[in-house]
C-alpha cells in the first residue's frame, strides 16, 4: 500500500515523539537518583557550616508569575573561603544586593572533600522528576500503539 507524503511525515514525527518520551523517562530516573544522592550526601556530611559570603555580582532576572505580574529575582554571585580554599557560587535572592554585601549561606562538605551549597528543596525536585516517568510511559504507550497500527496497515 502506498502512503501519502503527509502520512509518512506524521509517522516520522511519531517516532521522534516516541524517542522524546524515552528520553523523558531516562531524565526522570536520572534526576531522581541525582536528587536522592544530593540529599543523602547533605544528611551524612560531617561538616555543615553557616557563614557569610561576599557578593561580587548581582544580576536582575525578570519573570512573570501566573497573574502576569512581574517578579524581580536577583542572581547573586559570591565567594566564600573555607580552610584557605576560595569557592565561587551563586544563589537566587529576592532583594537587590550590591558588590561588597554579605549573604548568609549554609555549606557542607561532600564525599570528595569539597564544600558545596546546601541543596534546595530536594523532595520537591524528587517528586518533579518522579512525575516525568509516568508522563513518559503514557507517551510511549500511546505512540507505540500508533506506530504498530501504522505498520499493520502497511503490511495489509
Amino acid at each position: 500500500m502506498y502512503r501519502l507524503p503527509s502520512e509518512e511525515k506524521a509517522h516520522k514525527e511519531e517516532i521522534g515523539a516516541l524517542i522524546l518520551s524515552i528520553i523523558i523517562i531516562i531524565a526522570g530516573i536520572g534526576g531522581m537518583i541525582y536528587t536522592k544522592r544530593l540529599s543523602w550526601e547533605y544528611k551524612n556530611s560531617t561538616d555543615v557550616r553557616t557563614m557569610d559570603a561576599l557578593v561580587y555580582s548581582c544580576k536582575q532576572t525578570d519573570e512573570k508569575d501566573d497573574d502576569g505580574e512581574r517578579k524581580e529575582k536577583y542572581k547573586v554571585r559570591f565567594t566564600y573561603e573555607i580552610d584557605g580554599t576560595t569557592y565561587d557560587d551563586f544563589k537566587t535572592c529576592y532583594k537587590k544586593m550590591k558588590k561588597g554585601d554579605t549573604v548568609p549561606i549554609t555549606v557542607y562538605r561532600n564525599s570528595k572533600g569539597q564544600y558545596k551549597l546546601e541543596p534546595g528543596p530536594t523532595p520537591v525536585y524528587f517528586l518533579a522528576f518522579a512525575a516525568m516517568i509516568p508522563l513518559g510511559l503514557i507517551g510511549c504507550i500511546v505512540l507505540s500503539k500508533d506506530i504498530i497500527k501504522y505498520h499493520r496497515e502497511e503490511k495489509e
